[in-house]
């Protein structure tokens, strides 16, 4: 094996120095990379071990030590305090206790777990057990952005996988392109010949690649003005009315396309799936509405809302089970799955519809209280609000806490008066709002 090795890449040298003086490089550079790859396979029937890189091993070893130590604050937090809340406790510590144990095992993982090519088995070695496949039962692999995946011929065989952070991921990338089947590529052209032999989409097959590049140039444009309504919906909606209507227009504009496909386009995203979708176009928006209605307005009085949302949600749910026994097996659970997602989309976007359009659109006159602010505080994560106590006023016969924007949290101080408006509106679902 070790002359072989030699051998070729002695031929590696010749080749590369040759290139520089033969006119014909073109030939050179493939006979170039087919001895580099020989060279690779070659290489690769000897043992090999795969580790998380070296970089990312690292980053992990500053990190999750960082994290214990920010959950282990919030697990002993409740407790510092003069009387004990007990709720929080209940809450936080044993939340506390599992991140922290994740982030141990976490941290053993990265020492301990590594994938070893053998001539006859590949082998991962985890904290609690050993996998192992033999190679010749391996019906083939696949890959998503955090792992590669190999499955065996024999369903009684768990899959074995392994991080795509592992260092030399490329090599061994290469050498399960040339060792197996690329299942996620059988799947996809599994599905696009499902879809070239069906004649619900053309007469022919000519017809009916043009109706699916069709389809995919018109999901993409869809889904791609959605994202870019949905985020300046989200960054910047100085334009709030027309980008509310945009958000409500985009996903019935979507459904139209599904229903009118006939099947070829989907309303929900697969891997190594030939289908066109328009997943993002039902989420995005609808998503949208939603956290533009829960940071925007605070509603006084819900009891007209939730007839117009069992509607909406209703007429959602009949167009798209309608057809679902011809696009989705009823027989998985994955199915239901699927439904059960796209009726809680339904449901975001029929209470965000409903409540931005109810006081975007409300031309009546607000009905203006004086309150007194009692406290006042910030919430931090993914986002910053800013909540102001305030006394009871008008209809409100209990002391309530209202978001407000950072310029009115910051202009006012405990103890000041904060206008309050008071507004019926359109849809007569009363919403109120801190303007000063």
């Amino acid at each position: 094996m070790g002359q072989s090795t030699s051998c070729l890449a002695q031929a590696l040298v010749t080749v590369d120095m040759n290139a520089t003086r033969s006119p014909q490089r073109f030939l050179t550079a493939i006979r170039w990379v087919s001895l580099r790859k020989t060279l690779l396979l070659i290489n690769l029937n000897m043992k090999k071990e795969y580790r998380i890189a070296k970089g990312w091993e690292i980053f992990i070893w500053i990190c999750l030590p960082l994290l214990m130590i920010l959950f282990g604050w919030l697990g002993i937090m409740p407790y510092t305090e003069e009387k004990i809340n007990l709720t929080l406790a209940l809450i936080l510590t044993p939340i506390a206790l599992g991140l922290e144990v994740l982030m141990i095992l976490g941290l053993i993982d990265t020492r301990k777990n590594k994938l070893i090519i053998e001539k006859e088995k590949i082998i991962n070695i985890g904290i609690f057990k050993t996998k192992k496949l033999n190679i010749n039962d391996v019906k083939g692999f696949k890959v998503d952005k955090n792992y590669l995946y190999f499955f065996s011929e024999n369903k009684k065989d768990k899959k074995v996988k392994v991080s795509t952070y592992v260092g030399r991921f490329g090599e061994l990338l290469a050498w399960s392109e040339q060792q197996f089947n690329n299942l996620d590529l059988d799947e996809f052209v599994s599905g696009e010949k499902e879809i070239l032999e069906n004649k619900e989409f053309g007469r022919t097959q000519e017809e009916r690649e043009d109706r699916l590049a069709k389809a995919k140039k018109t999901t993409k444009a869809i889904n791609t003005i959605s994202w870019i309504v949905g985020l300046s919906t989200w960054f910047y909606p100085h334009f709030y009315q027309v980008q509310i209507i945009l958000c409500g227009i985009l996903p019935i504009i979507g459904l139209i396309i599904y229903k009118t496909s006939k099947g070829l386009i989907r309303l929900d995203e697969k891997p190594n799936s030939p289908y066109p979708n328009i997943h993002s176009t039902l989420i995005i928006p609808s998503f949208t509405l939603l956290i533009r209605a829960l940071v925007d307005f605070t509603v006084f009085d819900y009891s007209n809302l939730w007839g117009l949302i069992l509607t909406m949600v209703a007429v959602f749910g009949i167009l798209i089970l309608k057809d679902s026994n011809v696009q989705y097996d009823l027989k998985k659970g994955l199915t239901y799955l699927t439904i059960s997602g796209i009726l809680i989309i339904s449901s975001a976007y029929a209470y965000g519809l409903i409540i931005t359009t109810n006081a975007a659109f409300d031309e009546s006159e607000p009905i203006e209280y004086d309150a007194k602010i009692l406290n006042k505080r910030i919430s931090s994560g993914k986002s910053t609000t800013y909540y102001l106590e305030l006394e009871k006023w008008g209809p409100q016969n209990k002391i309530d806490e209202v978001p407000v924007t950072k310029d009115i949290y910051n202009s006012k101080e405990i103890g000041d008066k904060a206008v309050v408006y008071f507004n019926n509106g359109l849809y007569k679902i009363p919403y109120y709002l801190v303007i000063q």
